[in-house]
This record gives structure tokens, C-alpha cells and sequence, in this order.
């Protein structure tokens, strides 16, 4: 549902607040180097000797706690390569940007997973650690100060203030036919109680009936936003939700309590970014983009 053409069911709780924009630029000096991160990128001042150094102090530390199994080493690498995989999409999305620097780092580390050796594989372990926490911490830091994040994969809805999560909750996005929108988006408007109205006509396979829900946190004007869904079980939130009987029209469903404290602690402006945490290289995350360089979504009308 498009949210300006519909009238709220009782009285709407108005947030009036400046549009401040879409906040993706840094933080400032200070706060990454608290961290150790430079204000161009973690670590670009640091000798490659000194990086190279502490790799091998790294990897011999993995050799001692993965000897004899090779396997579950690789399989630990692999799970921090598609983190930080993920980190660097979500970093990319908001454009901060040392992510480039940072990506072809992990990558770097990434592509000697594949060795044989295991000397060598610890190395490459050690390295896509590295940067992997490199870009986690760069994000949280260099970031927005207040950050919503949804990953389709995991259908996983996380809240960053300063840094340090304030509501992480499983979540429902958009169908295949409806998908949710992909890219960095912001809150646009809140709404509570909210009538959701079907934007298809009667007999459509996409309509359904007026549905009540207590809030709404709206991140795009086309009609997707953040609320709640009494209809559909909690047991039923989260991984492969989105093809299940209780797929949203493009809005993503929250448990209760979560979209309570989101409706409280996001103003207009927060970024919201979906993006599809598949643990993809960045490329194949980003073709996935939905919205333009202003976060408005380039596909059709969405709903409840």
C-alpha cells in the first residue's frame, strides 16, 4: 500500500521531525580511532610487514586450535568470509568509502581457502578474520549512528545505536512476486494504530481485506514499511519465512515487542538497509539493488 493515499484507523501518533536525509557519512576521526581505524579505512597506515607478522602469529594460533582438522578451519573461514561479505555490502550500500580497500582485502584472504596446504590455509583464515572484523568494526564505527539492517537470507531485522545492538528480532519480508526492496532506504514516517489497505482490487491474487496494525515504521513511500502482523504466528518469523503462507507484500513483518522499540527509538531519517546477506561476493549482492542513489524504490507498489 502507497502510505499517502490511506487514511489511519483511530488517531495517528505524527512524528514531526526534520528530514535530515539518508545519514551514511562518517563519524569522524575520533570514534574509529578508538578502534584503530583510520579515518580513510582500518589500518591504512600500517606497514604490510607488521600485517604480514601478525597473520602468522594468527594462523598459528588456528593451526593449535584446529590441528588435525583442516576441514573445520576451512569451514570456520568460510562462514567470517560470508560475514564480512555482508558487512561490506551493507558498507557499500551507505557508500562509506574505505569499504572498497577492505573488500579486496578479505577477497584477497578469501581466494586462498581453497589451498591444499594447510600452513596456507591457515594463513588465508587468519587474514579474512582480519579484515572481516575490520569491516564489522568500520561499519559500526564509520556508520550512521543509528542504523537498522535486514538480511533477507537470515530474515534477520538488527538495530545499531552507536554501535551496540538495541533490537535484533527475526523477521518476514515481501514474497517472491513482492519482493522487499534491496539497498539503503530510511524511515519516512510512523503511524499507530494504521489500517493496511490493499492497493490490488478485489479479486486479484495480491488483494486482501482492510487489516489493523498497531504501529508501522514506513521506509519507503511506495508502501513498504516495518510493523507488526498478529495473523501470523511468531514460531513462523525468520530463515525461509519469505516463501511461507505468511510472506508480506513488500512490508517486513516484526514481532511486537520489536517494532514497540523501533517505533520509540528511531526517528525520520534512520537508515533502514535491506540487503540479501547470502554471503555472496558484494558484486552479486549489489546487482540485487532495488532503489536508486536516493533510496527510492524503481519497482512497483508494495503492501502489507
Amino acid at each position: 500500500m502507497a502510505w499517502p493515499a490511506r487514511r489511519p484507523s483511530g488517531r495517528p501518533v505524527l512524528v514531526v521531525l526534520l528530514m535530515a536525509g539518508l545519514a551514511l557519512s562518517s563519524r569522524g576521526v575520533n570514534a574509529i580511532a578508538l578502534s584503530g581505524v583510520s579515518a580513510a579505512g582500518p589500518e591504512r597506515a600500517a606497514p604490510a610487514v607488521t600485517e604480514t607478522a601478525a597473520l602468522q602469529a594468527e594462523a598459528r594460533r588456528l593451526l593449535a586450535q584446529y590441528r588435525g582438522n583442516p576441514p573445520a578451519l576451512r569451514d570456520s573461514a568460510g562462514a567470517a568470509l560470508a560475514a564480512g561479505r555482508n558487512d561490506a555490502t551493507v558498507a557499500v550500500f551507505l557508500k562509506l568509502r574505505w569499504a572498497g580497500r577492505l573488500r579486496a582485502g578479505l577477497e584477497r584472504y578469501g581466494a586462498m581457502l581453497a589451498s591444499a596446504d594447510v600452513q596456507q590455509l591457515a594463513f588465508a583464515a587468519a587474514g579474512v578474520q582480519r579484515y572481516g572484523a575490520q569491516l564489522h568494526n568500520g561499519l559500526l564505527l564509520d556508520g550512521p549512528s543509528r542504523l537498522i539492517t535486514v538480511s533477507i537470507h537470515d530474515q534477520r531485522l538488527i538495530a545499531y545505536d552507536g554501535g551496540r545492538v538495541v533490537v535484533d528480532a527475526p523477521v518476514t519480508t515481501g514474497r517472491p512476486a513482492l519482493p522487499t526492496d534491496i539497498g539503503a532506504m530510511r524511515v519516512m514516517r510512523k503511524d499507530a494504530p494504521w489500517t493496511m489497505q490493499s492497493p490490488w482490487p478485489k479479486g486479484s491474487p495480491e488483494w486482501y481485506p482492510d487489516t489493523v496494525v498497531q504501529m508501522v515504521v514506513w521506509f519507503t513511500r511506495n508502501g513498504e514499511g516495518l510493523h507488526d502482523a498478529s495473523w501470523q504466528p511468531a514460531s513462523t518469523l525468520g530463515p525461509g519465512s519469505q516463501y511461507g503462507p505468511f510472506a508480506s507484500h513488500g512490508c517486513i513483518h516484526v514481532p511486537l515487542a520489536a517494532v514497540k522499540a523501533l517505533f520509540e527509538w528511531a526517528p525520520a531519517g534512520t537508515p533502514v538497509v535491506v540487503y540479501p546477506g547470502d554471503g555472496s561476493p558484494v558484486a552479486s549482492q549489489a546487482q540485487q539493488q532495488s532503489v536508486d542513489a536516493m533510496g527510492n524504490p524503481i519497482g512497483g507498489v508494495r503492501g502489507a
